[in-house]
């Protein structure tokens, strides 16, 4: 998976080093920010090839944010799987309902979390500004 690019939108210090320094080993070049407004250009300027997603950020939530990117035509094909604290019945269809497509509950099993990232990153291919299934 060598190139591929995520954003990782985290306002956790700790979360945010751990889920780089993962991401990075494997290859990964990673933008993050913890501000949602931030997460919305540096998806825009940068078509990072998927966005992990944290919900409860400090200026505007992770399914606002979600919601803002999946209307705008440079950034709705990139997938944003939800990396969250949030695991209350119910959290998981509002943050599918927003726009994301998968989530994931905090505290992250690490190779749940890899094995998710690389499915979406291997399975999934941007052909014409679209994202197409591959079977393999």
């Amino acid at each position: 998976m060598k190139g591929k690019r995520i954003l990782i939108v985290e306002d956790n210090d700790l979360s945010l080093v751990l889920l780089n320094d993962l991401l990075e080993v494997h290859g990964y070049e990673i933008l993050k920010t913890g501000q949602g407004l931030d997460a919305i250009k540096l998806a825009q300027d940068n078509k990072p090839d998927l966005i992990l997603m944290d919900i409860q950020l400090p200026d505007l939530s992770g399914l606002d944010v979600t919601r803002l990117l999946k209307q705008d035509d440079q950034t709705k094909c990139i997938p944003v799987i939800a990396v969250t604290a949030f695991a209350m019945l119910g959290d998981k269809a509002k943050a599918l309902e927003s726009g994301c497509d998968a989530y994931i509950a905090k505290p992250v099993i690490l190779h749940d979390l890899l094995r998710m990232v690389d499915s979406f990153l291997s399975t999934f291919s941007r052909i014409g500004g679209q994202i197409l299934l591959i079977e393999l």
